[in-house]
């Protein structure tokens, strides 16, 4: 709810006051929330505020699908996919960096071209600090495992305020939520795709 609302207090917790006026409750109701648990007539209320849209699980898998049919045409016809997207750079290697956001105990991943000038290595960076990189061999293959990183801190996620980050603000997910190394996505691909819903259970 705090990094939702970008709102902490002084001890990193929710800010009581912000999130009492986003759901119209008293300050002591908030504090009764954290304490006990939100009751279940709030909680899509809740989910509605601290996760991503389904639109936005369902354009992943989406990316998910074609960056994988993307790498097997690499593969398959090498000439075919340099004239696809040989010119946008997509075939260049890439980097894919998890972002630890400056001041909120949150995540979010960006990728860039692994040959990318200082104006682009800023971007990547932009609003805090790279705590994992890895290379991929083109773009395709680092959405994958972007894709891939996404469904494995799924219960996790949580949507930011697009005020927070210029980019990344809808692929974020609480800080200590476990998953992989990183460099273990460049192994081999899985080939089935989570189904991912919202629903009350899965409020981090």
């Amino acid at each position: 709810m705090a990094a939702a609302l970008a709102s902490f207090n002084r001890l990193g917790h929710v800010n009581a006051g912000t999130a009492a006026e986003q759901f119209g409750v008293s300050e002591g109701t908030i504090r009764r929330w954290i304490r006990d648990g939100v009751p279940a007539s709030r909680r899509s209320q809740l989910i509605a505020l601290v996760r991503p849209p389904q639109g936005a699980f369902d354009q992943e898998q989406k990316d998910l699908v074609n960056a994988r049919n993307a790498v097997a045409k690499i593969a398959a016809e090498p000439a075919n996919a340099t004239a696809l997207w040989g010119y946008k750079g997509w075939l260049e290697k890439h980097d894919l960096a998890v972002i630890k956001i400056n001041d909120m105990p949150v995540h979010t991943m960006r990728i860039a071209r692994t040959d990318r000038d200082r104006d682009a290595d800023r971007r990547l960076r932009a609003g805090g600090e790279i705590v994992a990189i890895a290379t991929f061999p083109n773009m395709f293959a680092a959405t994958i495992a972007r894709s891939e990183l996404l469904e494995d801190v799924y219960a996790y996620r949580v949507q930011l305020r697009n005020t927070k980050l210029a980019s990344g603000a809808g692929k974020a997910w609480l800080a200590d939520a476990p998953h992989k190394p990183l460099s273990s996505y460049r192994k081999r691909a899985r080939t089935t795709v989570r189904k991912t819903t919202a629903t009350a259970k899965d409020t981090p």
